[in-house]
């Protein structure tokens, strides 16, 4: 059993939702994140594996990195499982110390995550500023990189938004993340259609 007791839930769970390639293949958020072929870096808090399955079932090379030891990058796609995954339970994020850990932005997973963005524009897809560790990561960011000019696109982050709300709109541009908005009822539909928009 490994430390805490995490491995045989996490085993469980994991092999509990398993979605078969051709699931996978079906999935048209999975379809149009492949699309994206400039995008060689994808950072993800979820612990499955559906994100690097589906790029290497659409034809991309990926390398997962869950810890220090896998930040050698040697492959066409990185994905950075930012919050550890089942296939590394040690690794994994799940207890408000562990967030506390994390949040700091001190570990070398942080300080990846750090350099990564010097330089580029993020787009953070699938995620809402009612999770605070999120709220918390992008203030913790501007505080770090405030001071430093905009990334060669003009803005450091972007973040899909389904039928954003005026309150919505303004909480994001006061955290300089600029919103792009989508407007339909099946967000999943109204997502896979931007991103397979921006891979054209």
């Amino acid at each position: 059993m490994k430390k805490n007791g995490v491995a045989p839930l996490t085993n469980w769970l994991f092999s509990q939702m398993q979605p078969t390639d051709t699931e996978l293949q079906r999935s048209t958020i999975h379809a149009a994140l492949a699309s994206l072929s400039k995008c060689k870096l994808f950072y993800t808090t979820n612990f499955d594996d559906f994100l690097e399955r589906s790029l290497r079932l659409h034809g991309r090379t990926v390398q997962v990195a869950t810890s220090e030891r896998d930040l050698n990058h040697s492959g066409d796609t990185q994905v950075i499982k930012f919050h550890g995954d089942f296939n590394a339970p040690d690794e994994m994020v799940l207890s408000e110390s562990h967030y506390e850990r994390r949040m700091r932005l001190e570990s070398a997973m942080d300080l990846k995550f750090r350099s990564d963005i010097l330089g580029r524009a993020i787009l953070f897809v699938g995620y809402s500023f009612r999770d605070p560790n999120i709220a918390y990561l992008f203030r913790t960011v501007n505080e770090k990189f405030g001071e430093l000019p905009h990334s060669f696109a003009g803005k450091r982050a972007y973040i899909v938004v389904t039928n954003p709300s005026d309150f919505e709109l303004q909480l994001f541009r006061e955290r300089k993340i600029e919103v792009i908005s989508t407007f339909d009822l099946d967000r999943t539909r109204a997502v896979a259609e931007l991103l397979t928009e921006l891979s054209s």
